[in-house]
C-alpha cells in the first residue's frame, strides 16, 4: 500500500469528511483512480489533487468514481413509518411555519427524498404541507435525483397503490410523478466543509452516511444537525450510523463498583430467550427521542416480545429491562439484569443487555465484562462482539476493540434465522457497515 495512496485518503478525508483508510477502502480508492483515468497513478493524483486550480474539481471526480449510491425507495421502512407527520405538522405550526420543513442530508440518488414525499401526502392529503430539501455531495447523484427516473430495482418495494398514484411509467422505468416534484428541492451540500443551511426543520434525516466519517467527524456533524433542529423536531439517523455511536463524553460517568458476581452453573442459556434478544437488539440501537426531541417510538404490537407478559423461564421478565433501558433508567435495567443473572448465570441475552445497559451509561469497564461473559456462553453471538467492540472503543483499547470487530464480522451468516431476527431494527449489512466503519476508523488512528 503505497504512501502516495495513504496521502491521497488523507486529503479525501480532509476535503470530505469520507474514510478511505483501511485495506478495503484504500482498494476502493485505487479502482477510483483507475475509473476515472486508467493510466493515473496515485503519485500523479496527489499531484493533482493538490493544484490550487483544478484540483478540488478533481477531488469531486474522485469521490464520485469512489462513492456507493446504492439505494432504493423505502428503505428502512420502520425508521420512516416512525414519522409521525400530523405531529410534525403542529410543530411546524407552532414554530410558525405552515409546511412541515424537511432536510434530507445525503440524499444520494434521490429515492429517499421522493420515498418521504409519498409518505407525507398519503399521511397529510394532496397537496401535502411539506417543504423538503435533499442535499448531496455528489453533483452526478443530484442530477439523476432531480431527473426522478428509476428503474424496477429502485421501486421493488413501493406498493402497487401508490406505485400506481404517485410514479409515471416511463419505457422500461418509472418516472416520479409532478404531484410530489413539487414538494422537493435539491442541492449540492458538503456536511463536513459547509455550514447548515440557513433555515429551521422540524424533521432531519441523515441515514447511513455517518459510517463513513471518523468519530470526531460524526459528533461534529450530528452538532451542526442538530443546530438546527426546530423545537420540538425529529432527527433521524441511519441504523448504522447508530450502531457506530458512542455515549457522549459529557454524559459518561465514573464506573460503578461492581457487586459479586453470582456463581456460574455449568449448564447453557435457554433457546427460548432469542426473542427477548431480538428486542434488546431492537432497543439498544433506536435513537432516544430525548435525545432529538422526537415523540417517544411508538409501542410494540400485541405479542412482540416487549409487550409479553413476564417470562416463564426467569423471574424478571426481560421486556422490563429493555422498556427501562429505552427509557433511560439505567440503574433499574442494570438492578433487574442482575436479578435474571442470579437464576441463571448463563444467561447470554442478560449478560447483553446489562452491557448494553452499562455502555449506554458510559461505564465501560463493566460493559465490557458483561459482554465478554455473553461470548464466553454464546461465542457465535454477534451483535455482542459488535458491543464489545463499541465497549473497547469507549475505554481507547484499539487492538481489543478491533478484534471484537473482527469476530463479529465472522460470526455474522445471512443466513441465519437467530441473527436474523436479532437485527429486526437495522439489517445484517447495517452491522457490518458499522463494524467496517471502526475497523476503517482504527486502522487509520493506528
Amino acid at each position: 500500500m503505497s504512501d502516495d495512496l495513504e496521502q491521497l485518503a488523507d486529503l479525501v478525508r480532509d476535503r470530505s469528511g469520507i474514510v478511505l483508510h483501511g485495506k478495503h477502502r484504500i482498494h476502493s480508492l485505487a479502482a477510483g483512480l483507475a475509473k476515472l483515468d486508467p493510466g493515473l497513478d496515485a503519485a500523479a493524483a496527489l499531484r493533482r489533487a493538490r493544484e490550487p486550480v483544478g484540483g478540488k474539481a478533481f477531488v469531486a471526480a474522485l469521490l464520485e468514481a469512489v462513492a456507493v449510491h446504492e439505494t432504493f425507495f423505502f428503505r428502512q421502512r420502520d425508521d420512516l413509518d416512525a414519522v409521525d407527520w400530523h405531529a410534525l405538522l403542529a410543530t411546524a405550526r407552532a414554530n410558525g411555519s405552515s409546511a412541515v420543513r424537511t432536510w434530507v442530508a445525503g440524499c444520494s440518488t434521490g429515492e429517499e427524498a421522493w420515498t418521504l414525499t409519498i409518505l407525507a401526502t398519503e399521511a397529510l392529503g394532496e397537496p401535502a404541507p411539506v417543504s423538503l430539501l435533499a442535499t448531496d455531495l455528489s453533483a452526478a447523484a443530484l442530477r439523476r435525483a432531480e431527473l426522478g427516473r428509476y428503474g424496477p430495482r429502485s421501486v421493488r418495494h413501493v406498493e402497487a397503490g401508490l406505485r400506481e398514484r404517485y410514479l409515471d411509467p416511463f419505457g422500461a422505468e418509472w418516472a416520479v410523478g409532478e404531484p410530489l416534484r413539487r414538494l422537493v428541492r435539491f442541492e449540492q451540500h458538503n456536511l463536513v466543509a459547509d455550514p447548515p443551511p440557513g433555515e429551521r426543520f422540524e424533521l432531519i434525516l441523515c441515514r447511513n452516511v455517518l459510517i463513513y466519517f471518523d468519530a470526531p467527524t460524526v459528533e461534529r456533524v450530528v452538532r451542526s444537525l442538530e443546530r438546527v433542529l426546530a423545537p420540538g423536531g425529529m432527527l433521524v439517523l441511519g441504523a448504522a450510523d447508530r450502531l457506530c455511536r458512542l455515549p457522549d463524553p459529557a454524559q459518561r460517568r465514573a464506573p460503578r463498583t461492581a457487586r459479586p458476581a453470582a456463581p456460574w452453573r455449568a449448564r447453557l442459556g435457554r433457546p427460548a430467550r432469542e426473542r427477548a434478544a431480538g428486542a434488546a437488539s431492537r432497543q439498544s440501537w433506536r435513537t432516544p427521542a430525548r435525545e432529538v426531541g422526537a415523540a417517544a417510538p411508538p409501542a410494540a404490537p400485541p405479542g412482540s416480545p416487549s409487550s409479553a407478559s413476564p417470562a416463564a423461564d426467569g423471574p424478571t421478565p426481560l421486556a422490563a429491562v429493555l422498556a427501562a433501558a429505552d427509557a433511560g433508567r439505567m440503574d433499574e435495567a442494570l438492578a433487574a439484569t442482575e436479578r435474571a443473572l442470579a437464576a441463571d448465570p448463563l444467561d447470554a441475552d442478560a449478560h447483553y443487555i446489562r452491557g448494553v445497559a452499562q455502555l449506554g451509561s458510559g461505564d465501560g469497564p463493566a460493559a465490557a465484562e458483561s459482554l465478554r461473559r455473553a461470548l464466553y456462553v454464546d461465542p457465535g453471538f454477534a451483535l455482542a462482539a459488535f458491543q464489545l467492540g463499541r465497549a473497547y472503543d469507549l475505554l481507547g483499547d484499539e487492538p481489543a476493540a478491533r478484534r471484537a470487530y473482527q469476530q463479529a464480522l465472522r460470526t455474522l451468516s445471512p443466513d441465519h434465522e437467530r441473527q436474523q431476527r436479532l437485527v429486526a431494527a437495522a439489517d445484517l449489512a447495517d452491522v457490518a457497515s458499522a463494524c467496517g466503519a471502526r475497523l476503517a476508523a482504527l486502522s487509520h488512528a493506528s
